[in-house]
């Protein structure tokens, strides 16, 4: 085993489980609930924000029922670090939503750059209404100006991964949330 491997294992075994992946599961369906409540009839485009935005896109796909499109964006700040640097567009919105009601999902709202920067993009494209949705809206401050219209969850501002989010890449496939430990230094 290679110390990158080594430190990407002992993440996942020091981590502090903050919301379990069955809790995860009724987080999603209630916030399914409440878009399908604001979207049905809007016949919008759900735009994930690759990669983090993957898995819940995918399962409010499962569950929101009534006609819809999928597309997505590719942005990144982090590159599989831990911290965020500038914002690198990897792959634009490649569909046209000039007129269109488009449900942008991404995976966590922290300082809100990268969502920030995707929805002003489409309203620059003519998007009729954009409709932000994350997993997580972590508790950290940020610019009025960042909004975020639909949450399925709160967490702490400590640095997580699970169910879309990543460390270094890794760990996006658990079911539920992680947080790394505070003060947490790489072996």
């Amino acid at each position: 085993m290679n110390d990158e491997t080594e430190d990407i294992r002992a993440a996942r075994e020091r981590a502090d489980c903050l919301v379990t992946g069955a809790d995860v599961e009724r987080a999603v369906d209630q916030l399914a609930v409440r878009l399908a409540i604001r979207l049905d009839g809007a016949h919008p485009i759900v735009m994930c924000v690759m990669n983090g935005g993957l898995i819940l896109t995918a399962e409010l796909l499962l569950r929101l029922h009534f006609p819809l499109e999928v597309s997505y964006v590719h942005v990144t700040r982090y590159n599989n670090t831990t911290t965020g640097g500038s914002l690198a567009w990897l792959v634009g919105p490649g569909q046209e939503v000039a007129g269109r009601t488009v449900l942008l999902v991404d995976d966590v709202l922290d300082a809100g750059h990268t969502l920030a920067a995707v929805t002003a993009r489409l309203e620059q494209l003519n998007a009729k209404e954009v409709v932000t949705a994350v997993l997580v809206d972590k508790d950290v401050v940020r610019s009025p100006s960042v909004r975020i219209d639909e949450a399925a969850l709160h967490c702490p501002n400590r640095y997580l991964f699970g169910h879309g989010m990543d460390y270094r890449g890794h760990w996006r496939n658990l079911a539920g949330i992680y947080a790394l430990p505070a003060g947490w230094t790489a072996p």
